[in-house]
C-alpha cells in the first residue's frame, strides 16, 4: 500500500508526525485504537484466539480485557516509534531506563561479545537506545520487510544512537568479520520471531507447539558468546523499564535447545506477569506440526 505512494510524501508525513508533542500523540493513539479496535477490528480474531489458547484458565471477560489493554498499547506503540527520529538522548533515556548496564559492561571489559536476546514486548524498538550507555559496538538485528519504506525508516530508528542494524541474513558474517578485527560486539535479537514453516527447531510456548529460530543459539555456541536476556517493563503510557539477566556464561557447555528452551520460559514468565504488552496480533503460532490441524 505505502510502495504506491511516492517517497517523499510518506517521508514528509512520517517526519511532520514525529515533530508532534507527545500529548498529542496519544490523542492520536486514542482516536487510532477507536478504528483499529472497533471499525476495522484489526485481527481481533486472532487475537482473541490467541489468548484462549495461551490463557485457557482465564475467563472470557478477562481475556477481552486483555485484548482491549494490548490494543491501546499498540497504538501508543506506534505513535512512540514515530517519535523516535526527534528524541533527544536525554529524553529517550529517561523513558526507557536501563536498570543494570554494568551486567553487559563487564564482559566488554573482558574482552568478550555478546548475544543479547530480546522478545516483541513494551516499546521493543527504543532499545536503540542502548549504544548510549553500553560500551559494545552494537549489531541490531531485523528480520527484512516487505515494506522497504517502512523497513527504511524503522532502521534509521534504531541507528539513531549508534546501533547498526543488521539483516538476519548476513548476522553470521558481520559477527565474523568482528571477530576478526577484535571488535567486542552486542549482537541483539528479537528471538521470539517466527521462523519459515520447515524450520525444525519446535517447544512448548504459552501452551501451543511453536517454532523458533535456532540461529541465536547457533551463534553463541560457536563463538561461545554469552547469552543474556533482556526483558522490557512498561511502567507508564510511553515510559519503560529494560533490565539484563545472564543466561549462559559459557554456551559451549549447553546444547542449543537447552538455550532456545530455557529463552522461552523466561518470555512466558514475563508474558503471564503482564500480558497485555505483548504482540498479540501477529500469527506467531500459524504453523502446526505436521498432522495438527491449522489454528488461523
Amino acid at each position: 500500500m505505502v510502495e504506491k505512494v511516492p517517497k517523499y510524501v510518506v517521508r514528509t508525513f512520517l517526519t511532520g508526525v514525529s515533530r508532534l508533542p507527545f500529548s498529542v500523540l496519544y490523542v492520536i493513539s486514542g482516536i487510532l485504537f477507536i478504528f483499529v479496535y472497533h471499525v476495522f477490528r484489526y485481527r481481533r480474531d486472532v487475537t482473541r484466539r490467541n489468548l484462549k489458547l495461551s490463557f485457557p484458565e482465564k475467563t472470557d471477560d478477562e481475556r477481552k480485557k486483555i485484548a482491549r489493554q494490548y490494543y491501546r498499547y499498540l497504538c501508543d506503540l506506534v505513535v512512540e516509534i514515530l517519535k523516535t527520529p526527534v528524541l533527544k538522548k536525554e529524553e529517550i533515556l529517561r523513558r526507557m531506563v536501563i536498570k543494570n548496564p554494568e551486567v553487559v559492561n563487564r564482559y566488554y571489559d573482558k574482552g568478550r561479545s555478546v548475544i543479547v536476546m530480546a522478545m516483541h514486548y513494551g516499546n521493543w524498538e527504543w532499545l536503540c537506545c542502548m549504544p548510549l550507555l553500553l560500551k559494545h559496538y552494537h549489531f541490531a538485528v531485523y528480520k527484512s520487510q516487505q515494506d522497504s519504506e517502512f523497513e527504511a525508516h524503522l532502521n534509521s530508528v534504531r541507528a539513531r544512537f549508534g546501533a547498526e542494524p543488521v539483516s538476519m541474513s548476513i548476522t553470521l558474517r558481520k559477527i565474523l568479520k568482528a571477530e576478526k578485527e577484535g571488535t567486542c560486539v552486542l549482537t541483539g535479537l528479537l528471538a521470539d520471531q517466527s521462523p519459515p514453516w520447515n524450520h525444525p527447531f519446535w517447544t512448548t510456548f504459552m501452551n501451543q507447539p511453536a517454532l523458533f529460530f535456532n540461529g541465536p543459539a547457533k551463534l553463541a555456541i560457536r563463538f561461545n558468546h554469552p547469552v543474556l536476556f533482556q526483558q522490557i517493563k512498561r511502567i507508564k503510557r510511553g515510559f519503560y523499564e529494560t533490565s539484563f539477566e545472564v543466561l549462559f556464561e559459557n554456551p559451549r557447555e549447553v546444547s542449543e535447545e537447552t538455550i532456545i528452551n530455557t529463552y522461552v520460559r523466561r518470555i512466558e514468565s514475563v508474558i503471564r506477569e503482564e500480558p497485555a504488552w505483548y504482540l498479540w496480533s501477529h500469527k506467531r503460532w500459524k504453523y502446526k506440526k505436521p498432522g495438527d490441524k491449522p489454528v488461523y
